[in-house]
């Protein structure tokens, strides 16, 4: 989250910011965890005084955890809510290159009306084998929803 902050003191124009995150699966590693990432996400960067409640769009699904849910509901999100689809991608290094790369540039890459950018945070930990085992996993599912976008 601290990243968006970075992003926007490094010159982005952030307009709009949309979460998505549900429950976390893991519950021994969050066995208190009552509400969504993307809500806790979106009070954040509100108590930190960078961006206005009205610019923060939190999907309502609970259910979103992995990366393809993610990108899915965010996609959805930005589409109901008519936003600009100038998208800056934020996510963890590690995590952003190469799975969410992948999974962005295959949903919305190469179209008109859609324009990606990426900013990774490269703080925190990494399990190479988990993102490209996952990056693998979705490039069929993000070729399979591209038709749907």
């Amino acid at each position: 989250m601290k990243r968006f902050i970075l992003a926007r003191r490094q010159g982005y124009n952030v307009q709009a910011i949309v979460l998505a995150g549900g429950l976390g699966p893991d519950t021994d590693e969050y066995p208190r965890q009552t509400r969504a990432f993307a809500d806790m996400m979106g009070e954040w960067l509100v108590k930190e005084g960078t961006f206005s409640e009205e610019m923060i769009h939190c999907s309502p699904n609970q259910r979103a955890w992995n990366c393809m849910d993610v990108t899915l509901e965010m996609i959805k999100t930005i589409k109901a809510k008519s936003l600009p689809q100038n998208v800056l991608v934020v996510s963890t290094g590690f995590h952003l290159f190469p799975r969410m790369w992948t999974a962005w540039v295959l949903l919305c890459g190469g179209r008109r009306d859609w324009r990606l950018a990426f900013a990774p945070a490269w703080e925190g930990t990494c399990n190479v084998l988990h993102e490209l085992a996952g990056t693998i996993k979705y490039i069929p599912i993000a070729l399979w929803y591209r038709r749907k976008i």
